[in-house]
């Protein structure tokens, strides 16, 4: 599969930026790029601590009895959105559509974002750029991106959230701070997007948490 990763370079207001990198599979190479935005080609500004909505939206019914890919085995729990059914969760992860369909060399860039609400009470803990997105096959979830991260780590705090934008090609917008964009040139398929992060903080009571949303690509 073709494929290609870039991200944004995120402000150092949301976080200080460590200076080495994970090539656990789990998260990204950040480097400069295009932002992200809409048709009209302007931005919209993403993964930035904004308020967080009280609970999950209901899930399109998509994906009823598909399995919870797990990416983590070191976690404590995991979360999938289409598995909700529009029911309460502590910290989850929410795609704008879970049907994605992207359409290139248009004068257009569509995007499909992710977000991740916490309404647990306390803050919750992680580093933003250790997101994975596995490709459902018929040997079970391949990885797809990225192949390495770098290590910051960001709080989002109790009622808020925290936003990635994917899209499968770059445009030339201009960047922000506090912000990620992922560029996957991901072809038709179901993919799960996943981030995990600890509650109350990275502790050795931490409860670690991971969210997943599946959604399908249609190219």
């Amino acid at each position: 599969m073709r494929r290609r990763t870039i991200l944004a370079t995120l402000g150092t207001s949301a976080m200080a930026v460590a200076g080495c990198l994970d090539q656990s599979g789990d998260g990204s190479t950040p480097t400069d790029t295009d932002g992200s935005g809409g048709p009209d080609g302007t931005e919209t500004p993403n993964g930035t601590a904004d308020d967080g909505s009280g609970t999950p939206a209901s899930p399109s019914g998509r994906f009823d009895g598909t399995e919870c890919p797990t990416v983590s085995d070191s976690v404590d729990r995991t979360v999938c959105f289409h598995a909700l059914g529009g029911g309460s969760a502590e910290v989850w992860v929410e795609p704008d559509r879970e049907l994605f369909e992207p359409t290139t060399d248009d004068q257009s860039v569509e995007t499909v974002t992710f977000t991740l609400h916490n309404q647990s009470g306390e803050s919750f803990g992680l580093n933003p750029y250790a997101w994975a997105i596995r490709r459902r096959t018929s040997d079970g979830w391949e990885h797809v991106a990225p192949d390495e991260h770098v290590e910051p780590w960001t709080t989002v705090d109790d009622g808020g959230a925290y936003t990635w934008r994917l899209s499968v090609e770059t445009h030339p917008s201009p960047d922000r701070d506090d912000h990620v964009t992922l560029v996957e040139d991901l072809e038709s398929g179901v993919y799960a997007f996943t981030i995990r992060g600890a509650l109350g903080g990275e502790t050795s009571e931490s409860t670690w948490v991971e969210c997943v949303a599946v959604f399908e690509v249609d190219r």
